[in-house]
């Protein structure tokens, strides 16, 4: 009668335990490339003699698990201004696959609408996408030059930038760009690697050979187990191109009076001055200044400040304001003030892609 029991010993790289989390062994991957040698034994009696039996060795090598993450480093927009050069916003890219691997870069711009970031309205100029080499994590021109990672190894991070110029485009406000890696092949530094490829899923597994198994999963704008990853970002004007346009109308003369009226002496002049706000930002605390010209004697009581009027006319809705600061005319949104040589009005805010306007009157000496 035969008594069988059977011992099987790893050989190569191996799970030491059931239990071990997920997360610990995601950081402990076993490396592409690895042996997984097994030889199982039976021992037996025969005729009340102990004697043992060892299988073959059973061989396989561990396959490649490409997965990796990108990230946008800091969770808010990048604040810039209109026509600057080199804006910078910030990712990192780290290799969640169990090799060694290069990384394709791509800087792409998009026109899309993210909660927190805002809806895209113009696209940055020479937008490009740098490793930081040194790992200081700022950029520093001339020194982070490279444009694909090398050689990273499992479960490093990098930090990688996007660069770009923004454009003078009045009334422009958000950019909405997008860093997207790409697996590549490693192994050999300073060169950048071919885009990696999977393994077809039709195709039984090879044991004796390394195949790819992409693993990553689907994101905004990228398909699940494609060997990418993408994250997003935002260039957010927060200036406003202001613009102050000043007109001088003739209202009336002491000859013609209202028809047709000339600026002789005794005519009553008015200037128009519309502040323009190209955006994108929200101009606040404007003020316009303006001397009284020699030769003119400024009309008490003319301060007039409102919305931009069309078809000739200075105001559309406004609030005529007296020569100081105080009373009751200073109770609305508007100030205006006359000390003697300069009028000065007020407004707390223009928006963008508005106009407001300021007038008021003098007389010919």
């Amino acid at each position: 009668m035969y008594r069988l029991s059977f011992r099987t010993p790893l050989l190569g790289s191996a799970v030491l335990a059931a239990s071990v989390t997920a997360t610990a062994a995601q950081a402990q991957q076993t490396p592409a490339g690895t042996s997984v040698n097994n030889q199982a034994s039976v021992s037996y009696e025969v005729g009340g003699t102990p004697t043992s039996v060892s299988s073959n060795v059973a061989t396989f090598v561990v396959d490649k698990k490409v997965n990796l993450a990108v990230a946008e480093v800091g969770g808010a927009p990048t604040q810039t201004a209109i026509n600057t050069t080199d804006q910078v916003t910030t990712f990192t890219v780290t290799n969640l696959t169990n090799s060694v691997q290069d990384f394709r870069l791509e800087a792409d711009q998009q026109l899309v609408s993210i909660p927190l970031l805002g809806t895209d309205n113009f696209n940055m100029n020479s937008l490009r996408a740098f490793v930081d080499s040194n790992g200081n994590g700022t950029y520093d021109v001339g020194v982070d030059t490279a444009t694909y990672i090398d050689e990273l190894a499992p479960d490093a991070t990098v930090t990688v930038f996007l660069v770009g110029n923004v454009p003078n485009t009045p009334g422009a406000e958000t950019a909405i760009v997008s860093l997207n890696a790409i697996a590549a092949t490693g192994g050999s530094g300073g060169v950048l690697g071919a885009d990696l490829v999977a393994s077809s899923t039709l195709v039984a597994d090879s044991p004796t050979t390394v195949e790819t198994v992409f693993a990553d999963d689907s994101g905004l704008l990228n398909s699940a187990r494609n060997g990418q990853g993408r994250a997003f970002d935002a260039y957010h004007i927060s200036t406003a191109v202001v613009t102050l346009v000043k007109s001088a109308t003739v209202i009336s003369d002491p000859v013609n009076l209202l028809l047709n009226p000339h600026p002789i002496p005794g005519a009553v002049v008015e200037y128009c001055m519309h502040v323009n706000n190209a955006g994108p930002g929200i101009a606040a605390n404007v003020t316009v200044s303006d001397n009284v010209p020699a030769n003119s004697t400024f009309v008490p009581g003319s301060i007039a400040v409102g919305t931009a009027g069309i078809l000739g006319a200075c105001i559309l809705v406004g609030t005529s304001e007296d020569d100081n600061n105080t009373g009751a005319d200073e109770t609305d949104l508007y100030g205006g003030s006359f000390d003697g040589t300069t009028m000065r009005a007020t407004l707390p805010t223009v928006s963008a892609l508005t106009s407001m306007a300021v007038s008021f009157r003098v007389t010919v000496n």
